[in-house]
This record gives structure tokens, C-alpha cells and sequence, in this order.
């Protein structure tokens, strides 16, 4: 009996080894990012579509926070667009890592005058507002490896407040390892509580935010349909993380999460 209860006291902390985000030099919860409402792909709608050059300056000039995507292109450069086909928003049927900078950023979004952005010019364009941005990096084959570093030397210069978040620990590891003054977040959710099921052994290791260590996160960005997952609640409880909603679509809800969540990724509305 005594050595069965070991092994589960074992087991256990274990678990909260996997589950911890980051605690060795740990940031002032108030200085870690600034509390805002952040437009999801820009504040986009009507002839803006979501990642545009013109999203990005509505949401800056009505002092929003901003949540974007950024891939690596064929040449190393950083492109800036959630999906890594082009085919839903350019009518293109082809990756964005199969093409170089200049052959992603001819392409209209959506038939409009918009363009897919380079991270370079969203830069540009929100820099005099000193903008903060999260920004998601999209994994690859080759991505994960490459993009962090890309995405280090692109921020540089950058007036405003700037994180990084992913889905992928091992991009976040980049940046723990080589640069841990860069706020870092986890992405995640838990598709059993949407009815889809997890794709394989290690999405359900993400899921249940069992990667954390290997990104130590300072914060951990959770899909809020899904906060019933099991490991986000003992995080919360345990650990008091800080805490980020994504995505959420309407007024009810940004006023429901937003007094339990440090802060909240919109869409569809303004809050």
C-alpha cells in the first residue's frame, strides 16, 4: 500500500512537472502584457479581409491590440497569413512555403485591393501607434526549425510591446532557450470537449497542456469553448497563470470572460 501510494504521489508530480508553465524567473503578472482587447487577424469585416495591411491600421487606430499569423516562405521571409494554403483566401492551390516572399505578397486577398502582407510592412504600418501584437507562428516541416530565428530578427527595432505564441512547444523552446526575454505563449485547446476527438497521442499531450514543459510558457492562450479540460482547470487553480480567451465572437461573451481572463483575442465585433 505504501508503495502504491508513492507511485501515485510520483505519478502526480510528474503531471505537475508536464503541466507547469513557467516559474524560474517569472514575470510581474501586471508588466507581462498589456491589457487590451486584441483584434483576432486584424480588426477585418467588409472590404477588409482578416490579415490585411488595412485590418491591421483599423485596429491600431482604434487603439486595439492585435493578433496575428506569420509563415515562412520558400526564401525564409515571413509572410503574414493564418492558413498554409493559399487556396481560401487568394483562390491560389498552392503553401505559402512552397513560394518565395514577393510571389506570396502579389497575391488579393479575398478579390479585393488587399494584398497578403510581408510581417515587414504590418511593422510599418502599426509601428506609430506602438501597437502591441501577439504573434502566432504557424509550424512546418521546416518552419519550426527556421521561423523562430526569422521572427527574432524581424522584431527588432519594433517600437511597441511584441510576444510570440504557438501551437508547436518546440518553436516556443526557440525562444526559451535563445531569447527568454521574449514573452512566450501556449496555444491550445481540447477538441474531445468540440466532439472531434484528438488526431493522435501528442495533439492530446497538447491538448491537455502536458508540452508546457518543454515550452515553459508565461502564459497560455486556451480556447475558451473548451476550458473544461481537465489540466487547463488544475492550471488555473494551481499555478494562476496568465491567462488568455481566443476566439471569442461576440459581446456576451467578451463581457462573461473577460473579469477571468487577463485578456481577450475578439472577433466579429467591437468590444
Amino acid at each position: 500500500m505504501v508503495w502504491l501510494l508513492m507511485g501515485l504521489a510520483a505519478l502526480f508530480a510528474l503531471y505537475l512537472f508536464l503541466l507547469s508553465p513557467r516559474l524560474l524567473g517569472k514575470r510581474k503578472r501586471g508588466a507581462l502584457i498589456p491589457r487590451r482587447p486584441y483584434a483576432h487577424r486584424g480588426l477585418h469585416g467588409g472590404r477588409l479581409p482578416e490579415n490585411s495591411l488595412g485590418a491591421f491600421l483599423r485596429a491600431a487606430e482604434k487603439g486595439y491590440g492585435i493578433e496575428l499569423d506569420v509563415h515562412l516562405t520558400r526564401d525564409g521571409r515571413l509572410a503574414v497569413m493564418h492558413d498554409a494554403s493559399l487556396q481560401r483566401m487568394c483562390g491560389v492551390d498552392r503553401k505559402i512555403g512552397g513560394l518565395t516572399l514577393s510571389e506570396v505578397c502579389s497575391l488579393p486577398l479575398l478579390g479585393s485591393i488587399e494584398r497578403v502582407p510581408s510581417l515587414q510592412e504590418v511593422l510599418r504600418s502599426v509601428a506609430p501607434f506602438h501597437t502591441p501584437l501577439i504573434i502566432e507562428m504557424k509550424s512546418g516541416a521546416k518552419a519550426w526549425r527556421k521561423l523562430p530565428a526569422a521572427l527574432e530578427k524581424e522584431m527588432r527595432g519594433y517600437p511597441g510591446f511584441w510576444c510570440v505564441e504557438s501551437f508547436d512547444p518546440r518553436m516556443l523552446r526557440y525562444f526559451r532557450r535563445h531569447a527568454p526575454q521574449v514573452i512566450r505563449g501556449q496555444l491550445s485547446y481540447d477538441p474531445a470537449k468540440l466532439g472531434e476527438g484528438y488526431p493522435n497521442f501528442l495533439y492530446a499531450l497538447g491538448a491537455y497542456l502536458l508540452m508546457n514543459a518543454v515550452s515553459r510558457p508565461d502564459f497560455v492562450a486556451y480556447d475558451h469553448r473548451t476550458e473544461r479540460n481537465l489540466s487547463f482547470r488544475v492550471l488555473r487553480r494551481l499555478f494562476h497563470p496568465v491567462l488568455a480567451a481566443w476566439t471569442v465572437k461576440s459581446k456576451k461573451d467578451f463581457e462573461r470572460l473577460r473579469g477571468r481572463y487577463d485578456l481577450v483575442i475578439f472577433e466579429g465585433f467591437e468590444p
